[in-house]
């Protein structure tokens, strides 16, 4: 389902009437699922608990990431509940950095102690609301401006939008996209352990 809806995008972007609904819910469609995988996160609204397994990265790991959510009710690991006193959700408060109201993205156990690590099992199983409370601003004008590109670009082939004198010129990749994402971009490390 997407996040975006037809008539709004239409109203904002003053869509000529050529244009198919079926045309502009896959334009949307596509920008939601490109904007996902580039922020690798999917941007939902949190809806009815249920539980997610996880498996810790290593034997000496206290916090694993998670999806986003909004709230925690169970954590099991390898079978055992762990108390709400003995894990804390992170970013701290629901929070970001520049205070903005934020998902959780982190639970780490307290008190010194690592997850259970079986190779490649998962043995943690969180139940938890899974997305955000609501869709954040940027994203959506991110999505605005992506589906409008989309629909632009219908007629563009093999990347040339046009020509000068001397080349074509192609299509890049919009700058105001990225900008208004860079926030929700998930950082992953990789590397030896």
């Amino acid at each position: 389902m997407s996040n975006l809806d037809i008539d709004v995008f239409k109203a904002w972007k003053r869509v000529e009437t050529s244009i198919s609904d079926a045309s502009v819910q896959a334009a949307i469609d596509t920008a939601e699922e490109a904007i996902d995988q580039h922020c690798g996160r999917t941007f939902v609204v949190a809806g009815a608990a249920a539980a997610r397994v996880f498996r810790a990265p290593n034997d000496r790991c206290s916090v694993i990431d998670i999806y986003d959510c909004t709230t925690v009710t169970a954590v099991t690991d390898n079978g055992s509940t762990i108390s709400a006193s003995n894990y804390q959700l992170e970013p701290l408060n629901g929070l970001s950095t520049w205070g903005e109201t934020v998902p959780y993205t982190a639970i780490r156990l307290l008190g010194g102690g690592v997850w259970s690590y079986e190779y490649d099992k998962a043995t943690i199983s969180i139940t938890a609301t899974w997305g955000w409370s609501a869709m954040p601003a940027r994203y959506t004008e991110a999505v605005k401006i992506l589906t409008a590109d989309i629909l632009d670009n219908r007629d563009i082939r093999n990347g040339v939008i046009g020509f000068t004198d001397y080349a074509g010129i192609r299509v890049r990749e919009n700058p105001v996209v990225s900008s208004l994402l860079s926030k929700f971009v998930r950082a992953r490390a990789f590397g030896v352990a």
